[in-house]
């Protein structure tokens, strides 16, 4: 019985007349009129209209459309076609810096515009500083030194009061038209009042008061390790909770049934009020973890939280979580991380939360030069960078006046709302593959806007490398369209080959009067073929023919072709077709029954028709052992 001839028996194939191999078998073809061999890219299946991620995008166009013209979900999302993909997902980036992504102009529709920019109003030289407003005029401390805006933070002015030379503001509570201020030099302390008109009273003297809480019509104070009750007069009560020993409450929220209170020992505690006495109810411990500060809105409890590492490092979290009560105690569950910042040898602990109508608010320090408000807004439950403050600093205290934000940076200052617009911002869209792992030839972007003004200018970027959403000025961002007047939509043609496309938009205002007004991007791409098909006609014959050479019968030889062909149907097999040169990698797809032939009288030629579907691989130029000094790029040595 013959055998096949195998690669590793011939150092050339192709002089001794064999075609292609499959692995290593060596076979010869039977190309001829009437049994072409074709290689053809497979066809590529259209998704025709696409609905799948984008609801509102229809398109009855070639290809593919990336599409977003929403992003009010927020940020933080990695990737824009996921197995398991969210609803809100087609609402949802990866980041954003000065831009608003979750207001709208009142009865106009959605659009993401500039933020304004922020100012420093009052200089602050103490990391300890605290603020809060009274009626309509702000307090802000600085160590012992009391500031006061009566203009919405615009300008400022030193208070008068009446606090023990050398002691240090320790904390601030507003109670009606009065404010409350704790004061102590480590060794001894007071609590004073102060009224609009700058009149000053002392109200206690007996203890190290520490931090103080205006809640649910009564006061709290920390002296040392333990909170106590204050009726905003003479009385401190007793110790409602004593920490262990050097720990510390952080912060205080009224929560509606109990009163919240933060602690660096790694819990929140639970104080009600019974029948006027506040009385503990419960602790909920955050394990690993030390809250900060706390707030409540709309029912829902927002804390932040600090991981201590080693060296400078801090990681700061935020969660959100239900009160619930069970056996009349109140804890936290339904505990949920909404965003972590965690930048090496940064400080990113979260230290004070603001609530509005709609949004909650809190102060990150991201970098030794920059600290920002990060807004969680609640009808969409998404996170997004807000206002930016030019200095690197711990965010303490956030008040809402005028229709104005101000936040205090520690030993910088007070940051106020201005009524200009930054420069430039910019939203880094998540990467887009279309759930496939394939390459994608992207062929056209657009932008729409609504009708520039004032040398406004809003730009697409567009990179194919998935890691540039880290970075906004990444060297792969390629400025793909630049829209300087009209409103957009002007398609761009691409030239771009890769799996993923990453789309960042940046909104430009020069002369920060207004700011444009963004909509939507787009970037449609079609499927590249990368499966090829390729039909070859296989002498099966017991003829063989060999170059210059009388051909030869062997006895069997043809039958021994086709059952080795036969073995290979529907297996992975690498073919190697020797001119046109290919490799492919892929499956037998189909062997055809032998076809019995005579284009010439007397042929006894018979051939199958042996199918192949997989992918190209990259071939190289073939040299011999004695060729290797002399080549000057990739090659297969063929020894002998």
């Amino acid at each position: 019985m013959p055998r096949l001839t195998t690669q590793a028996e011939e150092t050339n194939p192709k002089r001794k007349g064999y075609d292609f191999r499959i692995d290593n078998q060596l076979y010869r073809s039977a190309i001829g009129s009437g049994r072409e061999m074709t290689i053809q890219s497979s066809e590529v299946q259209d998704a025709g209209v696409n609905v799948r991620q984008n609801p509102e995008d229809f398109t009855s166009n070639l290809g593919r459309i990336y599409s977003r013209n929403d992003f009010s979900g927020g940020s933080n999302l990695d990737s824009a076609h996921k197995a398991n993909g969210k609803p809100d997902d087609v609402r949802r980036f990866w980041d954003s810096q000065g831009v608003d992504v979750f207001n709208t102009d009142l009865g106009k529709g959605y659009n993401v515009q500039l933020l304004h920019t922020t100012e420093k109003g009052q200089a602050l030289s103490s990391a300890v500083n605290h603020m809060t407003v009274v009626g309509t005029r702000i307090y802000v401390s600085d160590d012992e030194t009391l500031y006061k805006s009566d203009d919405g933070g615009n300008t400022w002015g030193t208070v008068t009061e009446g606090l023990t030379a050398g002691y240090q503001i320790k904390g601030l509570a507003t109670h009606g038209d009065l404010l409350y201020i704790t004061a102590n030099n480590g060794s001894a302390g007071e609590i004073e009042t102060l009224t609009s008109g700058g009149t000053s009273t002392q109200k206690m003297s007996a203890a190290i008061y520490d931090k103080i809480f205006s809640v649910k019509g009564q006061f709290l104070v920390t002296i040392g390790s333990s909170i106590h009750s204050y009726d905003g007069a003479t009385t401190v009560g007793s110790a409602i909770i004593t920490l262990p020993s050097g720990q510390s409450f952080t912060d205080v929220t009224d929560a509606g049934a109990v009163v919240l209170a933060t602690a660096t020992d790694g819990r929140i505690y639970s104080i009600k009020d019974v029948a006027g006495t506040f009385t503990a109810k419960g602790q909920t411990e955050i394990s690993g973890e030390q809250p900060t500060c706390i707030v409540e809105s709309q029912g829902i409890v927002f804390y932040g939280t600090k991981e201590v590492q080693t060296g400078t490092k801090v990681i700061g979290r935020l969660y959100r979580a239900t009160l619930t009560v069970a056996d009349d105690l109140y804890i936290l569950t339904q505990n949920q991380l909404i965003k972590q910042w965690d930048v090496d040898s940064q400080d990113n602990s979260p230290n004070a939360l603001f609530t509005t109508r709609d949004s909650v608010y809190i102060g990150v320090k991201e970098t030794g030069s920059t600290s920002f408000l990060w807004r969680y807004y609640l009808p969409t439950s998404g996170i997004a960078r807000y206002y930016k403050a030019s200095a690197g600093g711990a965010v303490h205290n956030i008040v809402s006046l005028n229709e104005k934000f101000l936040f205090t940076v520690s030993s910088d200052g007070v940051y106020n709302q201005t009524s200009i617009y930054e420069q430039e911002g910019f939203l880094i869209a998540p990467p887009a593959d279309f759930f496939t792992a394939e390459n994608k030839q992207f062929v056209e972007a657009s932008l729409e806007v609504e009708a520039l003004s004032d040398s406004n200018t809003v730009e697409l970027h567009l990179s194919n490398k998935y890691e540039s959403i880290n970075d906004s000025t990444d060297s792969t961002w390629d400025l793909e369209v630049n829209v300087l007047s009209g409103v957009g939509e002007e398609a761009v043609q691409l030239q771009r080959v890769a799996r993923y496309v990453v789309a960042k938009v940046v909104l430009k205002s020069p002369n920060q009067i207004n700011s444009p007004k963004f909509k939507a991007f787009k970037v449609r791409a079609l499927a590249r073929p990368e499966l090829i098909v390729i039909q070859i006609p296989v002498n099966i014959s017991d003829r063989v023919e060999r170059p210059y050479r009388k051909p030869i019968l062997v006895k069997n030889l043809g039958e021994t072709i086709y059952q080795s062909l036969k073995e290979k149907e529907g297996a992975a097999i690498t073919l190697e077709i020797y001119d046109p040169a290919e490799i492919v990698r892929g499956v037998v797809e189909k062997i055809s029954y032998p076809i019995q032939s005579n284009p010439n009288v007397g042929s006894v030629t018979q051939y199958a028709i042996l199918t192949v579907r997989g992918t190209r691989q990259e071939t190289f130029s073939q040299v011999t052992s004695g060729d290797v000094l002399g080549i000057n790029g990739f090659g297969i040595m063929r020894f002998g």
